[in-house]
């Protein structure tokens, strides 16, 4: 029998330890490179960007790695 109350799942705490370190890294590269927030984000969503393109040319052709998101 377990203890009752909330049970995190387990991959809970070390993704919130990653998102404090990443928001620390962040904080320090935009120092580094003396970006402003906008800048900052443009680079982030540029970056997102990237990702997302590869991530929905494999939901639309998944046995065709090569083909683009807009090829039939």
């Amino acid at each position: 029998m377990t203890a009752p109350g909330l049970r995190l799942n387990p991959r809970t705490m070390p993704v919130a330890k990653a998102h404090g370190h990443l928001k620390r890294w962040l904080w320090e590269f935009q120092q580094e490179y003396d970006l402003t927030d906008i800048e900052l984000l443009q680079g982030l969503a540029d970056a997102q960007q990237q990702v997302l393109k590869y991530m929905l040319r494999a939901e639309r052709h998944p046995d065709d790695p090569d083909a683009k998101a807009d090829e039939e």
